[in-house]
């Protein structure tokens, strides 16, 4: 009448990531160097690894750990992590999902946490304290958030002022539009 082994499960769920075999599982995880994606006469200023990028202002369950690159261009977000779909998604030619040119940037604040000290930073200004967290408010009205937790205090606190010095250059010739529309107009001329 009744039986004594269990039922089997019937239900299948589609959301889980397929079970993986001996083949595919290996002793050694696989390490992805994070290089970022230059233009043609970019150069990379200064580099900081194991930085997070603060999506959520609540909560930090959506952070991306990555790479933060400050190029004479843009500033680079280099993660492995993939950004969860948008409906409308554009891809720019000249710029990365995680990038902010820097002729776009109107301020950067650092923030020491441990310290609760705050600075805006200028052009020619100096750092007294190693950062933990940099603000950056862009002229298209994004907030852009990085924590310094797990990186070293001193690559913090180059690049955030290599981002304040080529963001707001004391000559207009200096960025990196002008010089690379330059090299381009004269060499086509020849």
């Amino acid at each position: 009448m009744f039986s004594l082994k269990p039922p089997r499960p019937t239900f299948r769920s589609y959301l889980l990531p397929p079970p993986q075999t001996d083949d595919q599982i290996s002793a050694e995880p696989k390490i992805k160097k994070l290089e970022p994606v230059l233009l043609p006469g970019e150069i990379v200023v200064n580099e900081v690894n194991f930085v997070r990028k603060c999506i959520a202002t609540d909560t930090s369950q959506y952070d991306l750990w990555g790479k933060l690159i400050c190029s004479n261009f843009k500033i680079s977000f280099i993660t492995d992590d993939p950004m969860p779909l948008q409906k409308f998604h554009y891809r720019n030619l000249l710029l990365g999902e995680h990038d902010v040119p820097l002729t776009c940037i109107e301020q950067i604040v650092t923030v020491n946490d441990h310290k609760r000290k705050q600075k805006v930073l200028g052009p020619n200004q100096k750092l007294k304290f190693n950062p933990t967290e940099l603000i950056i408010y862009c002229k298209d009205f994004r907030i852009v958030r990085f924590r310094f937790d797990e990186s070293g205090p001193e690559s913090a606190k180059k690049v955030c002022l290599a981002i304040a010095h080529y963001s707001q250059p004391t000559d207009l010739q200096l960025l990196f539009a002008f010089e690379y529309v330059g090299k381009k107009y004269h060499n086509s001329e020849a």
